[in-house]
């Protein structure tokens, strides 16, 4: 296989702070040496801001412009996008980048990131991520970013998301969107619990991004950042439902985001992202 190894190391316009250390982390501990081991052709990207006044929102919406053009290289080429992301709104520019409209969403969160500038209590870009993916908000900025369109609901499958605000439930549970929680993946088991909502997807779609926030993960046993909520997936569930995925569906890309390595000081999420 070829792959594009695309590093953003950015959190909220800041690059290399917080969250936007994750990147360099996972590549200085090896994640292309593993691609390679395990046989693969690994292209090195980074997406650079251009700007010289930072800005969350500004910023954030700038490098989904150039993630995507950079995801758009990689199709072109026929390689596997794989994004290193200090931010999960990163994934506003892989979907531009994979442009066809047959295209849908897993995404794994500690969080379901469904809030909206008029919802948000904190104010918190990233929190809006889904949001802004499914055409909720930030639509004329998103339209900035070529080839992206909002998701159909329907097409987006959310897993593991447990910290929800009361907005975002009320507008989750409106929406069409399919959320299999932690308690039904316990109660029914990986495949259980996720294999109806792939085949149903699976009969909308010919590809997926697949996004992982690392703080779906349980942090009693893979802390990824400071927001990662308690009672999460653990990590063998995590690879079980991945395993899944690539078996029921094609991966047109996929992405490991919001790794703080400052919270995580025994490397023990550093191990599961880079097993993923």
């Amino acid at each position: 296989m070829l792959v594009s190894l695309i590093q953003v190391p950015y959190d909220s316009g800041h690059r290399d702070a917080r969250m936007g250390r994750g990147p360099a982390h996972f590549l200085g501990h090896g994640a292309a040496e593993r691609l390679r081991e395990a046989g693969q052709d690994v292209h090195l990207a980074v997406v650079e801001a251009e700007s010289a006044f930072r800005t969350e929102t500004k910023t954030a919406f700038e490098l989904h412009g150039l993630l995507a053009a950079q995801v758009r290289a990689a199709r072109t080429e026929h390689r596997l996008p794989l994004v290193l992301a200090g931010n999960c709104n990163s994934a506003v520019g892989t979907v531009g980048g994979l442009a066809p409209p047959d295209v849908g969403v897993i995404w794994f969160d500690g969080h379901a990131d469904f809030n909206t500038p008029e919802t948000t209590t904190t104010g918190f870009l990233d929190g809006m991520g889904l949001a802004t993916l499914t055409g909720r908000c930030w639509r004329t900025m998103a339209a900035s970013v070529p080839g992206f369109r909002p998701l159909a609901d329907e097409n987006v499958i959310l897993v593991g998301a447990r910290d929800i605000g009361e907005a975002e439930l009320e507008a989750l549970e409106r929406s069409g969107i399919t959320w299999v929680g932690v308690d039904s993946v316990r109660s029914r088991g990986v495949e259980g619990a996720l294999g109806p909502a792939l085949a149903a997807l699976r009969e909308r779609v010919a590809e997926v991004y697949m996004h992982i926030d690392l703080d779906v993960h349980d942090p009693a046993e893979a802390p990824a950042n400071h927001l990662a909520p308690p009672d999460g997936l653990t990590v063998q569930e995590v690879q079980e439902a991945v395993r899944l995925i690539a078996r029921e569906l094609g991966i047109a890309a996929a992405a490991l985001a919001s790794y703080d390595p400052a919270v995580d000081p025994e490397d023990r999420t550093l191990r599961a992202g880079l097993a993923l």
